[in-house]
């Protein structure tokens, strides 16, 4: 090959590689700029709570338009009975995939997200809201140029929990005139089981026919909240109820709402009984309103003003 030949091929690569150089740093501001939404709950396996999570999913678009918006589950053990096609109901022998908050931050990083928003969708900020932290914190120590950031649950400040406390109000304003309404929530072990008796006695301002419950817990265990005390209480009312509302306090109605509020288990140990039938034991008439929390719009905004609030 002569000098000239030479010459024009060392300007033609040399040309092509600085194209390239300049291409990849156009890309790399684009990548920069990618921002996504990771919307994380507990999950269920249940049927009903899929249209739930379709109406959160709905909501969450209208307040991000055009944004890039996915889900996780927090719950392994759901995870595992999805994918393997153990879901309740219709879901039965489907295998779903859906993916850990962990295993989602880590796809959209693939595809070049650098700026990732998860809100949780928990209740408070207990077990599955720290699990979630830590499981974010690891992800964005391995990625130095990607940036995570989390959206508290619902009930986290003093504003939520009032704010909650009159939306639940409003709602279940035609079932109070009837009779109490009771509102089953989950429960832990964690210091944030006081959110609930906190939400507890907001209602109790607006109305002492409203009461807060749990399933298992600080306040279950203690008693402050178990279905027991609640029947206490109720029993020594002036004019005693006949009619009362049970509704779960949870993002969906799950397995806990299906089963520890709503069930005809046949059991006779009133331990092992839903809410329904030792109030009905009681010779209260029981009427249950089945929604999860996420089923109402004004819950759902509470938790996109999370979001907007970390994305300022």
């Amino acid at each position: 090959m002569n000098l000239f030949k030479q010459a024009l091929l060392f300007i033609s690569i040399s040309s092509l590689f600085c194209t390239s150089c300049s291409f990849s740093e156009k890309e790399k501001k684009q990548v920069q700029t990618k921002e996504a939404i990771v919307l994380a709950t507990f999950g269920s396996s249940y049927e009903n709570p899929q249209a739930t999570f379709k109406t959160i999913n709905k909501c969450a678009h209208e307040h991000f338009p055009n944004q890039e918006i996915r889900w996780a589950y927090t719950s392994n053990f759901i995870i595992k009975k999805l994918r393997e096609g153990r879901g309740q109901g219709s879901l039965n022998g489907k295998e779903i995939r859906i993916y850990t908050p962990a295993e989602t931050l880590e796809q959209l990083i693939k595809e070049g997200y650098r700026k990732i928003y998860v809100q949780s969708l928990h209740i408070i900020p207990g077990e599955e809201y720290d699990e979630l932290l830590e499981a974010t914190k690891l992800v964005e120590n391995r990625y130095q140029d990607v940036d995570i950031v989390i959206g508290t649950p619902l009930l986290t400040s003093e504003k939520d929990i009032k704010e909650v406390a009159h939306v639940l109000a409003n709602k279940f304003s035609e079932e109070i005139k009837q009779g109490p309404v009771l509102f089953m929530g989950h429960g832990t072990p964690h210091e944030a089981d006081a959110k609930y008796t906190k939400l507890h006695d907001e209602l109790q301002k607006i109305n002492s026919d409203f009461y807060v419950g749990t399933v298992e817990g600080i306040g279950f265990e203690d008693g402050s909240l178990a279905i027991g005390s609640i029947i206490s209480r109720l029993d020594q009312c002036t004019t005693k109820a006949t009619t009362l509302c049970i509704t779960p306090l949870m993002s969906v109605a799950g397995d806990h709402a299906c089963n520890d509020l709503n069930a005809d288990t046949g059991e006779t140990d009133p331990a092992e009984q839903s809410w329904r039938e030792q109030l009905e034991a009681k010779g209260y008439t029981v009427n249950a309103n089945m929604n999860g929390l996420g089923d109402y719009s004004e819950i759902n905004a509470i938790w996109m003003s999370h979001l907007e609030e970390v994305r300022k």
